[in-house]
């Protein structure tokens, strides 16, 4: 989406530049340079990520994994471009952020008087500082360039021209602005007046390759996508990137107008320029199909409502106010240079550059990327990995829910209600353990609970003991001895949780539950069945107390139950998206 977002700025600005070429034109001092190369520079960037990605995915061996097969300063790279284009968009911001305040009050230029906040985000030092940030953000991307096109020569398969093409417009582009960025790092650090102002030659070069670079970058990029170019293709690809650089060089031998003036493009480039912005889009949406989305034709009904905004000369004076800093009076036609060379130079650059886009978007309309290579490819290892891990958990969780069952993990204690004084957790626990004969260690406390004088607790035996701790638990509070518990201990209170017996109770009452909401009267406690008095007593508390332990064992059950079921879910999920996550 960013990249059709950058090529659609650049042909609403074209269009207004197109409009308003009789009075008004784009300034291009070294500071402009350098910002919008920035920008343009991102988009160069981004191309040969496309690049390198749709190379690496085309060899064996790729497509699985293939991102940890790039060379290691690919991921410093774009690291280091995202960096880049951050501190560029937020020295954007705050330079917007001032123009807007600058045109509010009038005491911010030059009035030592008002606001200190005003005084100071209006200051030379303010100012220095943004433009500083633009220009090393530019830096930072050139760099960034360097690296993709040596990254590109380092990767495994032999290059194709396509390949080749791209690196040398790529740096066909970096250099001039690479130079120009120098030069401007120069001023701000030497003292002032001490350092020349950036060459113009410079100057020239830069603007030229901004006008053609990055649209031709990802044209040659995406080109490279159906992978078999005839060549004749290819022989168009290369005649169009020399053309390219000698049109810049050129430009740089003899520069097409008087330093900073303000004049429009010639027709010629202007229409070139905005007919490889749109091929470069419509190749864009078609080798990325993820990219064929509503925010795309949302963004299309936004630009071509723009266009017509432009056309009207009332609305589109909003505009021009808007980049009035940037958008200025035009200079007089005789400020451009005589240069017939460069002329006929830059002229074979344009319909170079034409027949190379129609070249290129013919082929990837005609023979379209394989299918799949532009997705993410399915990563087979890691979805049997991911299964596997699947299947051990289930058979961890089914062997955590079994131990809901074993008689050793459903043991219970009362005490009776003179006992004084009244027994802590751990006292009934070294109880329980001496009469076990275990330590306290290999036992677990589930409900602990004063109020119903009740202990649900189950042990940890290791080894294979001859008798197991649920039938001495139950002999033991049967026929207390005289240990710890001895006298305290309420024989009628059962010695072990019933799980059947629990799970009747809990469908008994929510079933009485139910017939009541239905039926729109007072909820009323259901009748317990004769085997639940017999197993648990008719004791003050014993019914609560058995069924706080029977409420604690549904809630673990219907636990497990839940997990497992979302477990599940999230693993069809994530398998469709297996090769993300890896």
């Amino acid at each position: 989406m960013q990249p059709l977002a950058y090529f659609s700025v650049r042909m609403l600005l074209g269009w207004l530049q197109y409009v308003e070429r009789a009075q008004r034109a784009f300034t291009t001092n070294p500071l402009v340079l350098v910002a919008t190369g920035t920008g343009h520079c991102w988009a160069v960037v981004f191309a040969l990520f496309t690049a390198i990605h749709i190379r690496a995915m085309r060899y064996e061996g790729y497509h699985e994994g293939y991102v940890a097969h790039l060379p290691v300063w690919v991921s410093w790279t774009e690291s280091l471009a995202v960096a880049a284009m951050g501190v560029w968009m937020i020295a954007g911001l705050a330079t917007f952020a001032i123009r807007i305040v600058e045109e509010e009050d009038t005491s911010l230029p030059t009035s030592g008087k008002g606001n200190f906040l005003l005084q100071l985000v209006g200051s030379k030092k303010v100012r220095d500082g943004l433009a500083l940030a633009h220009t090393l953000s530019c830096v930072g991307l050139f760099l960034s360039i360097v690296l993709l096109c040596i990254a590109m020569a380092c990767m495994k398969g032999i290059g194709t021209p396509c390949e080749l093409c791209l690196c040398l417009v790529s740096l066909g582009f970096a250099l001039p602005h690479t130079i120009l960025a120098y030069d401007r790092l120069n001023l701000y650090m030497q003292k002032e007046g001490s350092a020349q102002e950036p060459r113009q030659a410079i100057q020239a070069a830069a603007q030229e390759a901004a006008a053609l670079g990055p649209q031709l970058c990802m044209i040659l990029a995406l080109a490279d996508s159906p992978s078999h170019a005839a060549a004749w293709q290819n022989l168009v690809y290369l005649v169009s990137s020399v053309a390219f650089v000698a049109a810049v060089a050129a430009c740089s031998y003899s520069p097409p107008k008087l330093g900073d003036t303000a004049l429009p493009p010639e027709l010629g480039e202007l229409f070139t320029c905005f007919t490889l912005d749109v091929v470069a889009c419509v190749g864009l949406v078609i080798s990325f199909p993820h990219m064929n989305t509503w925010h795309s034709w949302a963004l299309f009904v936004l630009v071509a409502t723009l266009f017509a905004a432009l056309w009207f000369e009332d609305s589109r004076s909003m505009f021009t106010e808007l980049l009035d800093p940037l958008l200025v009076v035009r200079s007089d036609a005789d400020k451009m240079l005589p240069g017939k060379e460069r002329q006929h130079v830059r002229k074979a650059s344009w319909v170079a550059g034409l027949l190379c886009a129609t070249v290129a978007l013919g082929d990837i309309i005609l023979h379209p990327a394989e299918e799949g290579l532009m997705e993410p490819p399915v990563d087979h290892a890691f979805q049997e990995m991911f299964w596997r891990q699947i299947a051990a958990d289930r058979l961890r969780r089914v062997a955590e829910q079994a131990h809901l069952w074993e008689p050793n993990a459903m043991l219970l204690l009362r005490y009776r209600p003179e006992t004084k004084p009244v027994p802590s957790e751990q006292e009934l626990l070294s109880g329980v353990a001496q009469a076990l004969g275990v330590t306290t260690d290999s036992m677990t406390t589930k409900v602990f609970s004063q109020e119903h004088r009740f202990l649900f607790f189950e042990v940890n035996e290791g080894g294979e003991p001859k008798e197991p701790a649920h039938a001495r638990w139950a002999a033991s509070v049967s026929k207390p001895s005289d240990g710890k518990l001895a006298g305290i201990l309420d024989s009628t209170f059962p010695s072990r949780l019933n799980t059947t017996l629990c799970h009747n109770v809990q469908v008994l009452i929510q079933r009485a539950k139910q017939s009541t909401t239905e039926a729109g009267g007072a909820a009323e406690e259901p009748a317990m069945p004769a085997e639940f008095v017999e197993e648990v007593g008719s004791g003050p508390g014993a019914k609560e107390a058995y069924m706080v332990a029977c409420d604690w064992w549904e809630e673990a059950l219907h636990a497990f139950s839940n997990n497992d079921t979302a477990r599940i879910q999230e693993g069809e999920s994530s398998s469709k998206e297996g090769s993300d996550l890896a």
